[in-house]
């Protein structure tokens, strides 16, 4: 899920406004229609059990999203698992193939770390460039396999790690478009305007008002949002997965990388 202009507004500006009007609008109408009328309004538990719902909300959210994100890391880790394999198995083949999979490997981890550095926007091109590299990685290995059956079973060596490689690159770019759905954060903003309204209306109604508690009902519920909306992006979130093992990888394939075959 991608964050657009309007919703950076409304997550950052318009919906903590919001949650304060419906607070206010809660304190308003005990006002007029308790506090005016010198009418008593004596709570009946239920308040604290709508409070608790909304909490429970809130948490299952928050978990849901953050199983997304430890999703991601595990992908990030398996991908870095198949980088490691299709490396090791190249180290056992003649020179050229050796030095063809490790340029596509390095070209690889060159395109994904460019594509999931901090605060870099999303490019819609990356899924083709790796598309293409792919394809012209398997072009090369399919023409060499079948210039003998030596070089044929060479290739076949390869297969594997070199489909779960693609199945796991391909796996966690499309983990990125994953993200809390908008009916479920529908209902999360409605909820906290109907909870934002009984704290009003339940502190305002009461012989001493407080003021402490509607405030850290506000920031609570603005942060926890936040929160989830930062897992379900983490491409410009502030929670990001950690990319220090592909990093590593790549420093390693590149400082024994093979010289390009002469023509």
């Amino acid at each position: 899920m991608r964050y657009s202009t309007f919703e950076v507004l409304w997550f950052v500006l318009a919906y903590p406004a919001s949650l304060l009007l419906a607070v206010a609008v809660g304190y308003l109408f005990a006002e007029v229609y308790y506090r005016r009328r010198q009418r008593i309004w004596k709570p009946s538990g239920i308040e604290s059990a709508l409070i608790t719902i909304f909490g429970l909300l809130l948490s299952f959210t928050l978990l849901s999203s953050n199983n997304s994100l430890k999703e991601r890391t595990g992908l990030i880790h398996q991908t870095s698992d198949a980088i490691a394999e299709l490396y090791r198995e190249s180290q056992l083949l003649p020179a050229p193939e050796r030095a063809a999979v490790q340029r596509f490997l390095l070209q690889l981890l060159q395109l994904e770390l460019n594509e999931h550095r901090p605060r870099r926007p999303h490019d819609p091109a990356h899924i083709r460039r790796l598309e293409h590299l792919d394809q012209q990685f398997w072009q090369q290995l399919s023409a060499s396999g079948r210039t003998s059956p030596a070089r044929t079973e060479v290739v076949r060596r390869l297969l594997p790690a070199f489909n779960r490689l693609d199945a796991n690159t391909f796996r966690l770019h499309y983990s990125y478009r994953e993200g809390t759905p908008y009916s479920i954060l529908s209902l999360l903003f409605i909820s906290s305007w109907a909870i934002g309204v009984l704290v009003g209306f339940t502190n305002s109604a009461q012989e001493t008002r407080h003021y402490f508690v509607p405030i850290l009902f506000v920031v609570i519920s603005v942060l926890t949002i936040q929160a989830i909306r930062d897992l379900d992006n983490p491409e410009l979130g502030f929670i990001r997965p950690d990319y220090g093992n592909l990093q590593d990888l790549q420093r390693i394939i590149s400082r024994n990388q093979l010289p390009a075959p002469r023509p």
